[in-house]
């Protein structure tokens, strides 16, 4: 008996061009789920990236605002005291640069800016041989260390440290980057006019120097700004809020 075999019959042009088109769709919808997933890791470490730089600069900053003033007093102690025994104004003798000015026992300064343009902060402590100085170094005992702040044209918060021994040797340090991506950096000064122990008004640096109360500053109110990473998404602002911290300066001209 003679069997019938059936005609195999491949795919038509329609049935081909149905399943490409298929096909493409699902390779768009994947390429889109990838491109999303990439996205958002981005965004995560970019906000991880900044958050990093809030609390990094606001943490060094804060560390060298709080040893402002300091003088290791112990060694007037010591077995070689020094000759004279040290106190806040010859601890600190006056002090001049391009970018600060400090009168004899004044450990705290700054310019401002006006709002729209970055402030600098110059703060100065002396070295029992154990501090660090805003950027990183381990000074040697009995050196005047001041560090000063400020944002440079780049967008970096940066750091310039200057150490003077008892001898009067100058050594500086150029401005180095403590993080990137600062939009503005604004200070204001916690004044204590009647010295009563506590600040009572914040005033910006220019209103500090015009009221001679430099010696009466008794915190510092420290503020950054930071681009927005997400700045290019619909509803993100090109900038965050600002974000600040209030450091006590632990230490005064009458104190230690």
């Amino acid at each position: 008996m003679m069997t019938t075999r059936a005609k195999q019959h491949g795919m038509s042009l329609i049935s081909l061009m149905i399943a490409l088109t298929i096909g493409a769709f699902l390779l768009a919808g994947l390429f889109t789920l990838w491109l999303q997933t990439r996205n958002t890791l981005n965004a995560q470490g970019s906000l991880a990236q900044l958050q990093d730089n809030e609390r990094m600069a606001l943490t060094v900053m804060a560390n060298t605002v709080q040893d402002s003033g300091y003088y290791p007093i112990a060694e007037n102690y010591g077995t070689s005291p020094p000759s004279p025994t040290l106190t806040s104004t010859n601890a600190f003798p006056a002090s001049t640069s391009s970018t600060y000015s400090f009168t004899a026992g004044q450990y705290i300064t700054g310019t401002y800016g006006g709002g729209t343009t970055s402030d600098t902060v110059a703060v100065r402590y002396m070295s029992d041989g154990n501090a660090l100085d805003c950027l990183g170094q381990l000074q040697p005992n009995l050196v005047v260390v001041t560090n000063t702040y400020t944002v440079s044209t780049a967008g970096n918060l940066t750091c310039a440290v200057t150490a003077t021994t008892s001898g009067g040797t100058t050594t500086t340090t150029q401005a180095m980057p403590v993080v990137s991506g600062v939009s503005l950096f604004t200070a204001y000064y916690g004044v204590d006019p009647g010295n009563t122990g506590s600040a009572t008004e914040y005033m910006t640096a220019t209103e500090v120097a015009s009221a001679s109360y430099w010696s009466n500053v008794r915190s510092v109110k420290l503020q950054l700004t930071f681009p927005n990473p997400l700045s290019g998404q619909a509803g993100q602002n090109a900038e965050l809020p600002m974000i600040e911290r209030i450091v006590a300066v632990t230490q005064t001209t009458t104190s230690l």
